[in-house]
Formats: C-alpha cells, structure tokens, sequence
C-alpha cells in the first residue's frame, strides 16, 4: 500500500488522484469561488466557503508532501487549460445527413472542443438543440399550446453529462464524440462500462469510474442524483412515447443511441389534439398565406357558423393563428409572435 492511503487507486476514484504536473495554481480560483457561492444558494453544497478549502474538501485538489496539487476532477472542471495536461479531454461532434459517419455525408465537423466540462456540455448542449427539429401543438381540451421536440432536452442534457462524467480519461488517443445523424443521436464515451457494469446491470449498479466530477457536476445543477442519469433518460423516453435508448458496450466505448421523434409522426402525436376542421382551417390560411372567414367557411360547408367561429377563436386564443384587420377587412394568418 501507499505511504499516503488516501491517494491509494483502491481507495479513491481516478479523478481524486494528484496530478502532478498540475499544481493548484492552473486552477482559476475565481470560477471556483462563483461555483461554491452557487451551489451554497442553491442548497446542493454545504462546507467550506474559501476556493482552496473547497477544492480540498471536494478533492479537487490534494496536498502531498507540502505541495498542493490539482486532481483530474479539478482540472476538469476548474483548469484554466485543462488540455494543456489531457489533451484527449475533449469532445468532437459530427453531424450527417444520412444515418452512417461516412465523409461524403458530413454536414459539420467540429474536432477537439476543450475547456472546462462545463464549457463541453454548454458546446454539445447548444449545438444539439440549434440542429434539431422542434414544433408546436396543442394540447387535449385547453387548447394551450405544447412544444414537441424530436429530442427531449432532458434527454440531450443527461447523455452529454453521462458521456463525460464516466468517460475514462486515462485512455490515450481516444476522444468523447457526440454524433447526429437522420433520426438518431449517439454519444461516445471512451473506455467502455467499468468493472462489474454491464449492458445487463448498468441501471441497477450504482459505479462511479468519476466520483468526484459528478459531485461537482452535482452541485452545479448538471447532475439530480447520483446513479440516475441513465434512469431519466429511460423514463423521460418512455413518457414521451419514444423508443428506448440502445446501450452498446464495444470494451474501447460505451454508445448511446437515441431515435429521434419521427417528424411525420408530429401530425399524430399524443399531444396533438385538434379536430379534423381546425386542421382545415390552419391547412387554409397556410396555402394562402392569409384567409377570410367566407375563404375557411367555404372549406367547412358541412359544419356552421357558429362552430367555425368557435373553432377560430381557440386557435387564436392558443396563438396558433392572428387575426388582422378590422371588421369586412379582417383576415386570418398563421401567428408569427412568441
């Protein structure tokens, strides 16, 4: 055993250990500062307050012989250059317009995103969001209005924290890679299932291979509770109606695979709830870009006056579509506000 028990591997995660090339000071301790204040208000961390203290506390950063040194973890998510020291700590994103990574396919290519962890998952987070789709629909009865996505945010956020906060780092020459195709999103996570996990099990073992960057993680707001990420985002699926997640351990990576919402699908969603007439009525004022009431009553000769007054007041109340005009003038069009 170690002089020092509590750098011991067996003792502590990976990412608790010293590095040694790392002394504390390439950790910016004002980021440290602004992450303690927040997560003290947001009452997911109680101790000490100083940057230093915490970063030992939380060990971020441990002492050794009188030099205090930065951990993997604290690098990570408080290094000014983290890929000074990993340079493999970075994250690439394809996106394709087919459904396989061939070249011919590419759409973008963005290689070696670094930073912080934080800097990773706002990068993946924004970018997945601004290149999927996402529409509006109207929920049963209420008529409010309900966002639809082909991929659930929850869902985005949660596989890009999983990807990263159980990666393992000490794999050289292999890279964290988020992939959008046609239809489906795969995160990447180099090193594969830890020991004793597996495809089987990974939803009922509870193994961090990263224990401290998920406590930061935690803290931060990124993480809800530990050994659940995978958990919400089988659920959050489910609700929604979506296929299951595919879980691949191929030993060198862990892959997730998510199925989009299926765009042709959003005419039939679950959430989707307007009658066959409102759908006449919005089909109308889009193939002409404005309608008069005779226009969307001459569409709906079998059903009254009344009822097609109605059904263009709830449409207008649920901001689906805008009236203009003032009285003989007044026209409908698709609503182009918030």
């Amino acid at each position: 055993m170690s002089d020092y028990p509590f750098l011991d591997p067996q003792l502590r995660s990976s990412d608790s250990l010293p590095v040694r090339a790392a002394p504390v000071n390439v950790l910016d301790l004002d980021a440290v500062a602004a992450h303690v204040d927040k997560a003290t208000k947001s009452g997911r961390y109680q101790g000490p307050a100083d940057p230093l203290d915490y970063l030992l506390y939380r060990q971020a950063a441990v002492s050794v012989e009188g030099v205090t040194y930065a951990t993997t973890a604290g690098l990570l998510c408080f290094g000014r250059s983290p890929q000074e020291i990993f340079p493999n700590a970075v994250v690439d994103i394809g996106h394709y317009r087919g459904t396989e990574p061939v070249s011919f396919e590419v759409t973008h290519l963005e290689k070696n995103i670094g930073g912080t962890i934080f800097d990773q998952l706002r990068r993946m987070e924004e970018y997945l969001w601004r290149n999927t789709h996402h529409g509006m629909v109207l929920a049963e009865r209420s008529f409010e209005r309900v966002e639809v996505h082909e991929y659930p945010l929850a869902v985005i956020r949660e596989l890009g924290v999983n990807m990263l906060a159980h990666r393992d780092y000490t794999v050289i020459g292999s890279t964290a890679r988020v992939m959008l195709f046609r239809g489906r999103i795969e995160w990447v996570s180099p090193g594969g299932l830890p020991p004793g996990v597996s495809i089987e099990n990974l939803l009922d073992i509870q193994k961090a291979r990263n224990a401290v960057l998920l406590s930061v993680l935690h803290e931060a707001g990124y993480v809800e509770a530990f050994g659940q990420g995978l958990d919400t985002v089988v659920s959050v699926l489910k609700r929604e109606e979506m296929a299951p997640p595919l879980f691949r351990d191929v030993g060198a990576a862990f892959i997730v695979s998510v199925l989009g919402r299926q765009l042709e699908a959003l005419e039939t969603s679950p959430y989707i709830q307007l009658s066959d007439a409102q759908r006449t009525v919005i089909n109308i004022i889009r193939m002409r870009g404005e309608a008069a009431f005779s226009d969307i009553r001459e569409a709906l000769p079998d059903r009254g006056e009344r009822t097609v007054q109605e059904d263009i007041r709830l449409l207008i109340e649920a901001n689906v579509i805008e009236r203009v005009g003032k009285t003989r003038a007044v026209r409908y069009r698709l609503h182009n506000g918030p």
